[in-house]
């Protein structure tokens, strides 16, 4: 990828909040339970790539829009199959008027790229090894990021957002347990 950052290197992929073990449990899920899927799909980490980060995701999508040879039963209706998807998400630009695609934490709204999506196949997922993954992830976001001047402006700019963003949403997610287990004292 051509992007480079303040200090002259190359944008690097962060891998560290989707490590072999995630990947290894996101397989199984695939393998073992997928039918207990959840429509909306389920999370199982992410890559980022300066300030752009994509959620890797399973989610239930129609087959025959995205190419499988299952994709129509003979009645032509749509088939339903796992995909593994990964979507890129980066901050909000205040200066822009239009409303943030979502703000999961206060204070940290982020937008999406219409088109910059990865999709890959259940089956196809399958036959990746933990460094398959990594490489066809990687080629496909460069790509993505190379097609799009918003991913390439974001994917250059590092300013701790999703750090802060994590940071954040670990002090709710700890406050709303240390709720949980106070209603329960209260109880007992």
């Amino acid at each position: 990828m051509t992007c480079m950052m303040e200090k002259q290197e190359p944008c690097k992929m962060d891998w560290q909040h989707f490590s072999l073990q995630d990947f290894l449990e996101l397989r199984w899920r695939l393998l073992h339970d997928y039918d207990a899927v959840l429509p909306g799909g389920e999370y199982f980490g992410q890559v980022r790539c300066g300030d752009v980060c994509y959620d890797i995701q399973i989610e239930w999508l129609d087959a025959d829009i995205w190419g499988t040879e299952t994709g129509t039963d003979e009645n032509h209706e749509a088939q339903r199959e796992l995909f593994v998807t990964m979507s890129p998400f980066f901050p909000h630009a205040k200066k822009d008027s239009s409303p943030p695609y979502d703000e999961l934490v206060p204070g940290m709204p982020y937008d999406t790229q219409k088109g910059g999506s990865l999709v890959c196949a259940r089956r196809d997922f399958l036959q990746m090894a933990y460094e398959d993954f990594q490489l066809w992830a990687e080629q496909g976001i460069a790509a993505k990021i190379a097609a799009f001047p918003r991913l390439q402006q974001e994917a250059c700019r590092l300013t701790g957002f999703w750090d802060k963003h994590d940071a954040i949403l670990c002090r709710l997610r700890q406050q709303e347990k240390e709720g949980q287990n106070g209603s329960t004292d209260n109880e007992t």
